[in-house]
């Protein structure tokens, strides 16, 4: 059986499994080769899944929807983070909070910056109408 995830910025992971392990709304599933087809809303947490000739590891997704049609389970959500243990899962995610984090300050700074601009320019133009 294949696993994918995909996000909008693209294929995070494609490989074959033995099982593939999520939650969902109405509970946990796992999916094995040869079950039947399925589909389901995802919700934001920890997906586990065993590739081949390895041990299990792991994906912490946003919700999404997981859909699993022939021997292909495609997991597509906003945002995924893959680790091999649940311990260096939970470091990259801390990891990549604290980008998302400094992202957002920068943006909010930007924004902050613009509005201001806007501000003077409108100033400006009342001062130009005011006075001529």
């Amino acid at each position: 059986m294949k696993l994918v995830i995909a996000t909008p910025e693209g294929i995070l992971l494609n490989t074959q499994i033995n099982k593939v392990t999520f939650e969902t709304a109405t509970g946990y599933y796992t999916l094995l080769p040869h079950h039947v087809d399925f589909v389901a809303s995802l919700t934001a947490g920890i997906t586990a899944y065993v590739p081949e000739n390895e041990t299990e590891k792991y994906a912490a997704c946003h919700q999404g929807i997981v859909v699993k049609k022939g021997d292909v389970v495609t997991i597509s959500v906003q945002g995924a983070v893959l680790g091999p243990t649940l311990s260096e899962l939970q470091d990259l995610i801390k990891k990549e909070f604290k980008q998302n984090e400094e992202k957002r300050k920068e943006l909010n700074t930007a924004m902050a910056r613009l509005e201001l601009g806007i501000m003077r320019g409108f100033r400006q133009l009342k001062g130009e109408i005011d006075g001529g």
